[in-house]
């Protein structure tokens, strides 16, 4: 604990003094910023009953002063003019290019982000689950996080995790469960990404009726209605799979649908869309990379850490940078994390 502040406090100290310095942003010249966001919530939001993960989100006050820094400090363009300045030549080194996307297609992007898009005039992507869209589903790590928080706060009572022999049916949850009761719910959820879908979501089924917790039916992603509308004012979409399944587990044919399909709704709902893929949970390998090319996506975004120029080494593993509250939540912050030395400072200490 006792180093993590120290490392907080040094990356905060930095931060103001880069900002600061006359040099600062300015190694981004001639290269293109691809910002990714997933969700934009209020206080409010956050003190509510979900789970929300820390590295999933930005307030919006934060949101609204970083969309500010932005429309005056970066040449803010779309996605699609991105690949059309690669596909024309007609970038220009002397700009520091910025691009939004968005993951997920969060119902908040549409409260939050999109009205504060507007009012700076700032076009962006948001990258759909489309078989999520107009549905009140849920992410199964928001479903497994959701219970486990429950778990948490009430102190492991009730020992859910052993009632009806839970953990003997699913022995793996076993490290689930003690990195919940230590409250390390993000730990958590990525140990069950080790795990098949199915198998998780039995588990979050069983867990749920031990804990007698049931899911809201309130609709968490956007409708098809809100993307229609946002599409007419400078929001293009892209696809992020049907079911946001990870890629690399899935068949051949499962991941041909997943790429295929939500490509062909994309068309078929006639919104502002752009054949560009965001990879689930940002896994993908070569061969996932060749079913994007046949499915006739122009290009795919990672979550690889980095800035792209005027010519990218592979348009199918675009770098990002990642925005989360925690990162972020000042301008100081936000210009040190986006510079890449906050990247820096972390793999160094």
């Amino acid at each position: 604990m006792i180093k993590q502040q120290i490392k907080s406090s040094a990356r905060l100290g930095l931060a103001w003094i880069y900002r600061a310095s006359r040099h600062s942003l300015k190694h981004l010249k001639g290269k293109a910023l691809i910002l990714a966001y997933h969700r934009v919530l209020s206080e409010k939001e956050l003190a509510g009953d979900y789970f929300i993960q820390p590295g999933m989100y930005v307030r919006n006050d934060v949101f609204e002063q970083q969309m500010r820094f932005l429309a005056d400090h970066f040449q803010v363009v779309s996605l699609s003019e991105l690949l059309d300045h690669w596909a024309h030549g007609t970038w220009d080194h002397d700009k520091r290019y910025c691009i939004i996307t968005f993951d997920d297609g969060w119902l908040d992007n549409y409260v939050h982000a999109y009205p504060i898009l507007r009012k700076y005039h700032i076009p962006a992507t948001i990258f759909l689950p489309t078989a999520f869209i107009g549905t009140n589903q849920w992410f199964w790590q928001d479903k497994i996080g959701y219970l486990l928080s429950h778990y948490h706060r009430s102190g492991g009572r009730g020992a859910a995790e052993t009632s009806n022999g839970l953990l003997n049916r699913y022995p793996w949850a076993t490290g689930v469960v003690e990195q919940a009761r230590n409250g390390n719910i993000d730990s958590a959820i990525e140990v069950c990404k080790k795990r098949s879908e199915e198998e998780i979501y039995k588990f979050v089924d069983e867990m749920s009726l031990a804990m007698d917790l049931k899911f809201s039916d309130e609709r968490l992603f956007l409708s098809w209605r809100e993307v229609e509308e946002m599409s007419q004012h400078g929001i293009s979409f892209g696809s992020h799979s049907c079911t946001h399944k990870l890629l690399p587990k899935l068949s051949l044919e499962q991941i041909q649908n997943e790429m295929e399909h939500s490509l062909r709704t994309l068309r078929e709902k006639k919104v502002n869309y752009i054949p560009v893929f965001a990879y689930p949970n940002g896994t993908y390998n070569e061969e996932i990379i060749g079913h994007a090319k046949a499915a006739g996506y122009r290009a795919a975004v990672s979550t690889v850490f980095g800035f792209e120029g005027r010519s990218p080494k592979d348009r199918f593993c675009l770098k990002r940078v990642g925005i989360h509250n925690d990162i972020s939540a000042t301008i100081p912050l936000f210009t040190f994390h986006i510079s890449g030395l906050n990247q820096l400072l972390s793999s160094t200490s």
